[in-house]
């Protein structure tokens, strides 16, 4: 069910927001996380030789990184720190000490700030950007050219799911946001819709490589965005980075994990999660329950699946896995000026949707829960949470206390991702068309201009139509409203016309006559690739 056009903000003064107040006491924070990291090394290393060690490979590790991948925005005394790291590890400079200034050194390349004035103005600035984006306000043709540029952007920006549940569960507790994750732009679109759900700002991990960017750099380092070097695999950067995330969590703020990793490069809905991140709100909770006990702040695991009609990296992203001759041409073609005009054009002539889907929350062992936060087992039984907590086995060397819950919560927000996956026209429109393109002799991706004739295609398009409506009826997966509502021709024109709106050149296109020619098979897959894991496919290959 879609919201209404804004929702109230559960805490309009922005000095209480939870972000506000970390930042307001950020040299407290830091020493925290600085603190958390080195006790806990100390504790894992408890004799100077083994930390001296770590030291070194860690040392070495830095050093060669930045002779072999330096970026513009790594520090500008890299390597004179590390060289001299290197020089006191010689010295036997005493262990602990050197610990603490990596220590130190990685928790300032990590943090965040966050700007409330930068924040509003942001906000708003993304806010016409895609109303621009999807919903052009002068150049398309009948009511469409006279739409004025403050329309409503909930027409285009559909914010579906358990929106009031979301509110009410950001009153009581920590929200922790698990979206799917396809482009470079869901950061600011899942930001986006917590404003409009009215939910204080959000803080979220990104790739240090998107600061190499002058503009992310200057928007994300305003926002509460903590940065995410993927180059850097050392103890200490690692043990850094999740203490500043878990830290940041216990002191309330609610955030954003990608527990996916990275961006889907085949465009389907992830089902490979990364256990070590989704560890870090179990930690979260069970320090919450340590400090203060039954009464402390729960935090909420909520699943979200973005969908958009275009991706506008999808070509290098299917490209980067898919090893073909033709990839590398095309992923030429997008950077010449032509292209890039292209793309201009089809911004300012043409509109898109995006669908963002709040599925059911779940608390840090998996558990459902309900707007009042309570938890409830598979059966439906309440459940005390710190109960659970106090009765779980004692933590072993090879063994984490979070090991079983972690993977149970994993496959109960990847179940999640395939129920509340949004059909959109596009992407039946991108299966069907595959799918059939995959039944012609001598297929192959190399293949170009391969026609579909518009019988065979509606045909198709009908019985896999309803395949999904038996789905949708158990639901196994949701609609959007044209696909739910609207009749087939309808879909399928909706599906073309929208399919890959922004590439510069469409992956399909339909003749005067109604075929279908396909023009890229390789963002076709791309975008078919969404309603894979259903099984859809088995009627094809028969």
């Amino acid at each position: 069910m879609s919201t209404q056009d804004q929702f109230i903000p559960i805490e309009p003064q922005a000095s209480r927001w939870p972000i506000t107040i970390l930042h307001k006491h950020h040299k407290a924070f830091l020493r925290a996380v600085v603190d958390k990291s080195f006790k806990s090394l100390c504790a894992r290393y408890p004799i100077d030789g083994a930390l001296y060690q770590i030291l070194a490979q860690t040392t070495s590790r830095e050093l060669a990184r930045m002779a072999s991948d330096p970026w513009s925005c790594d520090p500008k005394d890299d390597r004179s720190f590390w060289e001299t790291i290197a020089l006191s590890i010689e010295s036997k400079v005493e262990a602990t000490k050197l610990l603490k200034n990596v220590i130190e050194r990685y928790v300032r390349e990590i943090c965040s700030c966050f700007s409330v004035r930068h924040y509003e103005y942001i906000s708003k600035g993304m806010h016409h950007t895609f109303i621009h984006l999807l919903k052009p306000h002068c150049f398309g043709s009948g009511a469409e050219r006279w739409t004025t540029r403050h329309k409503r952007l909930q027409e285009k920006f559909h914010l579906m799911g358990q929106t009031d549940t979301i509110r009410a569960l950001a009153k009581i507790g920590t929200i922790v946001l698990v979206p799917t994750h396809t482009s470079n732009w869901d950061s600011v679109v899942i930001g986006l819709a917590m404003k409009q759900l009215g939910l204080p700002p959000l803080t979220w991990g990104a790739g240090l490589n998107l600061f190499n960017n002058k503009g992310f750099r200057y928007v994300f380092n305003k926002l509460g965005t903590y940065k995410v070097d993927r180059r850097k695999k050392t103890i200490p950067y690692l043990q850094a980075q999740k203490d500043y995330a878990c830290l940041t969590l216990e002191w309330g703020c609610h955030m954003l994990f990608y527990p996916g990793g990275t961006r889907s490069r085949l465009g389907a809905i992830e089902t490979d999660l990364k256990l070590g991140l989704l560890g870090t709100p179990f930690e979260a909770q069970e320090s919450n329950f340590q400090n203060q006990g039954a009464n402390a702040k729960k935090l909420f695991i909520v699943p979200i699946v973005l969908n958009y009609h275009c991706v506008l990296e999808a070509c290098q992203l299917i490209g980067e896995s898919v090893q073909i001759e033709s990839v590398a041409a095309s992923l030429a073609e997008q950077s010449c000026c032509y292209t890039n005009l292209l793309f201009s054009k089809n911004i300012l002539f043409k509109g898109s949707e995006i669908f963002i889907n709040i599925g059911t929350p779940l608390d840090v062992m998996g558990n459902r829960v309900d707007i009042e936060g309570r938890s409830y087992d598979d059966q439906g039984q309440e459940i005390d949470l710190y109960q659970q907590f106090l009765n779980l086995p004692i933590k072993t060397p090879t063994r984490k206390r979070s090991d079983d819950y972690v993977q149970t919560l994993s496959r109960k927000i990847v179940a999640a991702y395939y129920r509340i996956n949004t059909v959109l026209s596009s992407h039946l429109v991108a299966f069907v068309a595959y799918e059939l393109a995959q039944k012609k002799e001598g297929f192959s991706m190399d293949l170009t201009d391969v026609t579909i004739h518009h019988v065979d295609f509606m045909v198709a398009f009908g019985h896999t139509y309803t395949a999904l409506q038996l789905l949708y009826t158990a639901q196994k997966i949701d609609f959007a409203p044209i696909v739910r509502d609207g009749p087939l021709e309808a879909i399928a024109k909706d599906g073309w016309t929208k399919l890959g709106i922004y590439h510069a050149q469409a992956p399909l296109v339909v003749t005067e006559s109604g075929d279908l020619v396909i023009q890229d098979l390789l963002i076709l897959y791309y975008y078919h690739n969404r309603l894979t894991g259903y099984g859809l496919e088995v009627p094809f290959s028969q």
